[in-house]
């Protein structure tokens, strides 16, 4: 039993591979990967028991059927110095001796291993058996939906930098993915900002699946401008609602989803706005940045205010000092001066595409920003100063 396959072809996997396992890890099978030969093909698999990833590798030959578990860091390390030269894996037996020196007795242990081969280098490793793979167990059942030219990706990253990184509300660790009876969107939201995809108008199941951030940002990563098949997983005759699978060329992720209720964000999107500011998208990032420049912890916080009919940004640090920064555009009449986190409008800002328009009903309530992305909604929470 053995497989001979190209070391670039293998490097490949193993990046995958890697972005999913720890290293250090307080149960050795998931700092492994598992590697699977049979006449279907050579796999790589690995696991955090959130993520499942199975990815497809190009073999140059082989023979039999074989399944074993490599820890991870050291088959990557092996493969690198590999350059492009092809390896042979195979199972192999190692005997290990119960002693040593004066007192080894000619008596072995028996652990299950691996030699690997290319060019003049052989190595010799230790592996865990396959048995003892975890897997996230379902099977896939009816396809949710496909989406084809890097479509699933593109909406991802739109709302991804909104989700939020606090622990105590968990179900905001994530994205939203709502098939409603209006439409079917991505949300994304920390609290304090919001970001909003459309991408179809005919309405879905009303189901809302919560995609948990490191399975958002691994898919944007390794999935990139690829057709993706979306797919539900069952358990015998039931839905595992908690679990769902990403299926594209070459590659298959399985996740858990994240269990929660999502928050009714339609209750904060401002349906219409008072006065609304033309932004130069350029330049009022510019002006933020500047006005930042004197920011600390303790001042997070940019006033917007009129002066001689134009839009300034100001900053203070109670440490140091103020910043002023004048922009070119026009105040309207009548709008009252507000606050914003800095660094949160800066993000949402440099996500929009073309002329940004930011609409406000008052210093305190929701603020709107709309830009070309005529699918795309932003939602950014006032401060006090």
């Amino acid at each position: 039993m053995f497989v001979i396959v190209e070391a670039k072809a293998l490097a490949r996997a193993m990046k995958i591979a890697n972005a999913v396992t720890k290293p250090r890890n307080t149960i050795p099978i998931l700092s492994t990967v598992k590697l699977s030969y049979s006449s279907a093909g050579l796999t790589v698999e690995a696991t955090d028991l959130d993520i499942a990833v199975k990815i497809a590798v190009d073999e140059v030959d082989g023979r039999g059927e074989f399944s074993t578990c490599i820890n991870a860091r050291y088959l990557a390390a092996i493969v690198a110095a590999a350059g492009v030269a092809p390896m042979r894996i195979e199972p192999k037996t190692m005997k290990i001796p119960k002693g040593s020196g004066p007192a080894d007795n000619g008596e072995f242990y028996e652990r299950d291993g691996a030699a690997i081969e290319h060019g003049y280098a052989s190595y010799e490793i230790e592996t865990l058996p396959a048995s003892d793979w975890p897997d996230l167990e379902g099977d896939r059942a009816g396809r949710i939906e496909r989406f084809t030219n890097g479509m699933f990706t593109a909406m991802l990253r739109k709302v991804a930098f909104c989700v939020s990184t606090e622990e105590t509300r968990y179900y905001l660790n994530g994205v939203a993915w709502q098939a409603r009876q209006d439409g079917k969107r991505f949300v994304a939201t920390d609290g304090h900002r919001l970001a909003l995809c459309r991408y179809d108008e005919e309405g879905g199941d009303g189901i809302t699946r919560i995609i948990p951030r490191k399975t958002v940002n691994f898919l944007i990563s390794h999935l990139d401008r690829l057709d993706i098949d979306v797919h539900q997983i069952v358990k015998g005759n039931a839905p595992a609602d908690h679990l769902i699978d990403f299926i594209a060329p070459g590659l298959e992720v399985r996740s858990k989803l994240i269990d929660g209720s999502y928050p009714d964000i339609d209750r904060v999107v401002p349906k219409d706005s008072a006065h609304a500011f033309k932004l130069n998208r350029g330049e009022i990032l510019d002006a933020i940045k500047q006005a930042q420049a004197v920011s600390s912890e303790r001042g997070r916080a940019v006033r917007f205010h009129e002066l001689e009919g134009r839009l300034h940004v100001e900053s203070k640090n109670p440490d140091f000092g103020s910043a002023k920064v004048k922009t070119s555009t026009a105040w309207p009449e009548g709008a009252p001066s507000f606050g914003m986190n800095g660094r949160y409008m800066r993000e949402l800002i440099e996500s929009c595409q073309g002329e940004v328009t930011l609409g406000m009903t008052d210093g305190g309530s929701p603020f709107l920003i709309k830009d070309d992305d005529k699918d795309m909604t932003r939602v950014c929470m006032p401060m006090r100063v």
